[in-house]
């Protein structure tokens, strides 16, 4: 009898559709699977056997042909085990399932017939919750993905057996309904440092806190031990919430990223991600990419910050590759097996050394790198790449004197406060557009939400002229002149906006 079971598999972080056909006919006892499965889908066989076996059931003894469709998508993974045990079930009549084809079955099976949690069910769910009338058959490690997606309809079980009961029993009563997601239940007790602690470095706070108003990116250059890193590490605490969009965008892209050990820790993305790669990793894991197309560390930085200590230490390859992200948004990656598209629109942040021995800008140190060595060392960092960050700071070194007052600075919570407000102008602005931040602007929308009086437009020309800077450094320099604007409530961009925001891109190491 030939049955056609609905399942997913992932292509990057988006889900595709795929039907698992069984025909199970009289002949000689055989097996054969098709649909370019990869290893992985192709060692399904012996786990959905082995767990059919361990509820009292056979199917063993007909001549088996499935087909994964569309057969021209490459398969991978362990998430169609449980479609293909109950097509084998139903195909041998071993199982009746009224309303068979309203379900949708993901999930990996053991030997004994439990049901264990796959990646990216919160894409699949996303793309399912438009079929009103679909059922996603899940196991139970992923039930808090699929009830953040509201309006879901799912079933959710531990074992073979327990699924096979509820679709037996065909009681609506037994259907889930998700109803999206609950912030109290998920709260996160994350331990962020606050800027209360950080003693001195008003103008580095003062540059962060234009940085998270605006979304834009920032490069701190200062001694070793300054507190570039600590500074950085500070900025979760003064980033806005996300909201309810956001944290299901950048969940589904972790969701995706997942490895197999880690289905039962499965959190959604409250806070907005801080990822901090270490100058090692590759162009790959920086990225994405890879044998099996997962999303890389720009793209688990979604919405958040991607964080880059020791700059000048990464490999300079790894580096270019990340300036179309930081144009579009987006990270596009082809290879022989496909092309994907991960989301990747994320504030970059930096912190390097001024030189190899990092003492050149220290007034108290001498610095004893050669001029050609220091000239080597920065330009590791690429004209272009500097181009795109738009907030350039000096951290100088904090007088001793002062670690015994006491900071005595602002709290985190009161930073927070002003760049909320300033993020809630901007979300008033851009109400109806593809923006949600000053940063993510183009330069038409740059021109037009950069109000200037004729002296004050003639006041950013001249000096873009004298500094010189490129097109896309100009219009960047209005974008943070905006934010500044934005952050002491005015409307129109005046002079000392513009003067301060020149002050961050005049910067040279």
């Amino acid at each position: 009898m030939f049955r056609r079971i609905r399942s997913y598999c992932l292509l990057g972080i988006k889900a595709i559709p795929v039907s698992v056909e069984v025909d199970a006919a009289l002949g000689l006892p055989g097996f054969t699977l098709v649909g370019l499965p990869d290893n992985a889908v192709r060692e399904s066989r012996e786990r959905v056997v082995s767990a059919i076996r361990s509820v009292d059931k056979v199917v063993t003894g007909f001549r088996t042909t499935v087909n994964l469709s569309p057969a021209d998508l490459r398969k991978e993974g362990s998430a169609l085990d449980l479609p293909l045990a109950i097509g084998l079930l139903t195909a041998t009549d071993e199982l009746s399932v009224p309303n068979l084809e309203k379900c949708v079955f993901v999930g990996e099976l053991s030997l004994d017939g439990l049901l264990k949690g796959v990646r990216g069910v919160l894409s699949i769910a996303m793309d399912l919750v438009h079929d009103k009338d679909s059922i996603l058959v899940i196991p139970r490690e992923n039930e808090q993905e699929a009830s953040l997606v509201e309006g879901l309809r799912y079933i959710c079980a531990d074992t073979l057996k327990e699924c096979i009961e509820i679709l037996e029993q065909n009681n609506e009563e037994l259907v889930c309904r998700a109803r999206g997601l609950d912030r109290q239940k998920f709260s996160s007790g994350l331990d962020v440092p606050d800027f209360k602690n950080v003693v001195g470095m008003e103008g580095v706070k003062r540059a962060l806190e234009v940085a998270a108003a605006g979304g834009h990116n920032f490069l701190l250059v200062g001694s070793p031990g300054a507190g570039k890193t600590l500074c950085a590490r500070c900025l979760p605490g003064i980033l806005p919430e996300m909201c309810d969009e956001e944290i299901l965008e950048t969940t589904r892209i972790h969701s995706c990223a997942r490895r197999s050990g880690d289905m039962e820790s499965f959190r959604p993305v409250l806070l907005r991600p801080f990822r901090t790669p270490h100058h090692s990793a590759s162009m790959v894991a920086l990225v994405g990419g890879g044998a099996r197309l997962l999303p890389g560390e720009a793209s688990l930085a979604h919405n958040g910050v991607l964080f880059l200590d020791e700059l000048p230490e990464f490999n300079r390859s790894v580096l270019e590759a990340l300036r179309e992200p930081m144009e579009d948004g987006e990270i596009s990656v082809s290879r022989a097996s496909g092309t994907v598209v991960w989301p990747a629109r994320f504030m970059m942040g930096a912190a390097m050394n001024p030189c190899p021995c990092g003492y050149s800008m220290d007034p108290k140190k001498v610095c004893t790198c050669l001029p050609d060595a220091r000239k080597r060392y920065q330009e590791k960092i690429s004209g272009p790449l500097l181009d795109r960050i738009d907030i350039q700071v000096s951290v100088p070194p904090v007088e001793t004197s002062q670690f015994a007052c006491g900071s005595g600075a602002e709290t985190s919570a009161d930073i927070r406060q002003r760049v909320c407000a300033a993020r809630e102008i901007q979300r008033r602005r851009f109400a109806g557009l593809s923006f949600r931040c000053n940063a993510a602007m183009n330069s038409e929308a740059a021109r037009r939400f950069a109000q200037m009086e004729g002296a004050t437009e003639k006041f950013a020309v001249a000096s873009a002229d004298k500094m010189n800077l490129s097109a896309r450094g100009y219009y960047r320099l209005l974008k943070v002149a905006r934010t500044i604007a934005d952050l002491r409530h005015s409307e129109p961009v005046e002079v000392p906006d513009l003067a301060e925001a020149l002050r961050y891109r005049a910067f040279r190491g």
